[in-house]
Formats: structure tokens, sequence, C-alpha cells
């Protein structure tokens, strides 16, 4: 069996790694010229994804993905906060779950470990074609093409793959989006953290429709790799990685003005803030700095509305949501799993390519749209923020935390 990925982003590259585990050959397209080129938040990786990664990856590039991830005594939960990061509310993760946050950089690049020879860099998908005996051509920008026994979109939010497949778009902008970056931990703003941030991630939401996230990465405190094996790994500097997010109308062509110019518009949403988030922001690393525009699935919905055959898709393809649940990446890794799993039993003659894409759409509806409707929460929190009423409410300090923590939950 030959697959074709389009797409090498987490799940994706995810898929790819579980795929040769069963003996299956793999083709990974992406428009992109190589794994650094992206940007973006740290990400969220719950033990459930850790799990499957760990299982995946080889030792050493598992555990280089550990050891760019703060340890469990410096990442021991999320602290809901105000525009004044005045804390309202927390979770906390058990200790004895392994639950990571990386850098979305490290973890793309980490992914792609052994992968060489099946990645095509600077390769954009345009259409596809399936052909009577189920196979299928994969057409690119270039004039190349590509032939397989299956073809999955792994092309994000706005995937072409996924379009196709439904006849429509598979999700829609929530008129938000955001800004993020990393600033190094220098000791005038090692000076200036909150204790919050000292151990675990802090989310805030603020009086004006806006939301930031933060997540400190501090190298001299160690991290979750194991010390034996930790040799060798992808070295992450200390800093403050940020994000914030604000309505669309406020975020003027973000991703056409610049990185300097979009660090100026963040600075000044940001001005009504606590002074630590100004402070950040502006001390940003203009080279790690990504502006995005938020979609959404519809959780609602049928999540994977076509007939099942020989294409599908996975991750932000199929059920897109913004990064304020800490949940895209979770649930494409796990897509990557699932689908790994039933065509691994369509590639040994257990069931046709089909049926296995049947059941692993079925069974991807289990979890995918739960997690879109955590991912939303902070979202309408932070609408009915920009309302007077509630604004007043959020100006007082009053606990908007509880519910919000109590999604997460």
């Amino acid at each position: 069996m030959r697959v074709i990925v389009i797409g090498a982003g987490i799940g994706g590259l995810a898929l790819a790694q579980a795929l040769p585990h069963h003996g299956i050959d793999v083709a990974v397209h992406d428009r992109d010229p190589r794994a650094e080129a992206t940007g973006g938040y740290r990400l969220h990786i719950d033990d459930i994804a850790s799990g499957i990664l760990r299982k995946h990856l080889p030792a050493e590039p598992y555990q280089a993905l550990l050891a760019g991830s703060p340890s469990r005594s410096a990442q021991r939960g999320i602290s809901f906060a105000d525009h004044k990061l005045r804390v309202l509310g927390a979770i906390r993760f058990p200790l004895e779950e392994e639950v990571l946050l990386v850098g979305r950089v490290p973890l793309r690049v980490l992914l792609t470990h052994g992968l060489d020879h099946a990645i095509r860099w600077s390769s954009e998908y345009v259409r596809h074609e399936t052909h009577a005996d189920g196979t299928v051509t994969a057409y690119f920008a270039d004039g190349t093409t590509d032939h397989g026994d299956v073809l999955v979109g792994a092309d994000g939010s706005t995937s072409r793959v996924a379009t196709a497949l439904a006849g429509r778009p598979t999700s829609a902008p929530i008129g938000m989006g955001g800004i993020a970056g990393r600033t190094l931990l220098t000791s005038e703003i090692r000076e200036v953290l909150p204790e919050a941030l000292l151990t675990g991630s802090v989310l805030a939401i603020g009086p004006d429709g806006g939301g930031a996230f933060l997540t400190l990465f501090d190298n001299t405190a160690g991290s979750a790799a194991e010390p034996r094996l930790s040799d060798g790994v992808f070295d992450e500097p200390s800093a403050v990685y940020w994000g914030v997010n604000f309505p669309l109308d406020r975020l003027p062509n973000a991703r056409e003005i610049g990185n300097e110019a979009a660090v100026q518009t963040a600075v000044g949403l940001l001005r009504t803030w606590a002074p630590l988030m100004r402070t950040v922001v502006a001390a940003a690393d203009l080279s790690t700095v990504g502006t995005f525009r938020y979609h959404a699935a519809d959780p609602e919905a049928h999540l994977t509305p076509w007939a099942s055959g020989t294409v599908t898709a996975l991750g932000d393809a199929v059920h897109a949501m913004p990064p304020t649940g800490g949940r895209a990446a979770v649930t494409a890794i796990r897509d990557a799993d699932l689908l790994a799993t039933h065509l691994a039993d369509a590639a040994k003659g257990r069931t046709t390519i089909p049926l296995a894409l049947h059941e692993y759409e079925r069974g991807l509806a289990a979890y995918a749209a739960e997690a879109v409707r955590v991912s939303m929460v902070p979202i309408v929190w932070q609408k009915r923020m920009a309302k007077p009423l509630l604004g007043l409410v959020a100006r007082a300090g009053l606990a908007i935390g509880a519910p919000i923590a109590g999604a997460f939950r």
C-alpha cells in the first residue's frame, strides 16, 4: 500500500511516522520550503498524544522533544487570569501524566526524523483524481504528479483536499485572529514574571474582546527529558512564548504588514493590559513572530460529510479549531494514530480501504467535536467580555475563570 499525504504539519508528519511501522509506504508533499518555515504557539501535548509520539518516534527524537518541554514541576497546569494577570481559576495536571508543552518548529522538525526520502518540500497540491480501481493521482503546481492507493489531506483549515471531498469548506472564519512569538528570557524579564508562569501556562481574557496566552521555557530549570538520553537534543533558548488574539477588525492586514509592525500592533492592543504583557511582546524575537486568522469547524455538524472511499483528511482539515483550547495538535496526532491503525488492517487484507477509512472517520467523531467545543470556550468568553456589562464584570476582577477552567477539565 502507498499513501500520499498532503501537508507536512503535525498531523501529516505523525501519520508519516506511524505508517512505516505497519509496512506501508508513504509520500508527503508540502508547499513550505522546509520544516522550519512555520511560526506559532507552543503546543500542548496531553498524555494520550505524548504516548502516541513515544510509540512511533525513535528514542532519540522523542527525548529531544522532551528536552524542549518544561519539567513536570514547571508545567503543573494552566492558570486563567484577567487582563491584569490576576489569577481567577486554574486546572492542574496529574503528575503521573506525561503532559508536554513544546515549540511548533521543534516538534515539526523532530517529526521529520528518518523521513528525508519521503518528504517533498515546495510541492503545492492543486487537485486529485480518483480512478476506477480506487487508486488516486495527485497533481501539483509545478506540473508533477504522484500516484498512490490512498490520499490524505493534512493541509490545514483551508484544506483543498477536504474542500474537494465535502464540496464546500469544512471550516469557517470565526472573526478572530492572533499574533504570536517568542521573547528571550533576559534578567530584566525574569524579574517581573508572575508566579503563575513559573509553574505553568497562563490564559488571560480582557474586557476588550482580547485574549492572551503565555508560557515559559527556562532551560536552566530542567526539562522533561531523561538526563541519560538528553544529549544532542534540539537546542531551544530560555524564553517566554506568547500569543495574543483579538477580533479581526482590530488586526488590520496583520499577515501583510510584516513582523515588526505586527509586534507594534500587538503592543498597542495591550495598552490597558498588565505592563508585563507589553514588555514581553515589545521585546520579541522578530524572526519568530507569526500572524494567524482563526477558523473553526461546526462541532454540531457531520465532520466528514463525504462518502468513504480512498481519499480522506485529518487534523484541521477536518475539525479546525482556534489554538485557545490547546487541542488542535493533540487531536491531529490522535487522528494520525487512528488512521494508521485502520490502514494497517487494510494493508493486511483484514478489510478494504473504503471500509478502513469509514471506520477512521466514524472513530474521530467521538473526540474531535468535543475538542472543537472546548477550544471555542475562551473565544466565546472573549466576545462576551467585549460587551459593556460583562466588561465591567471583568474589570472588577470577578471569577470568570471558573467556567473557563471547567470546560478544560
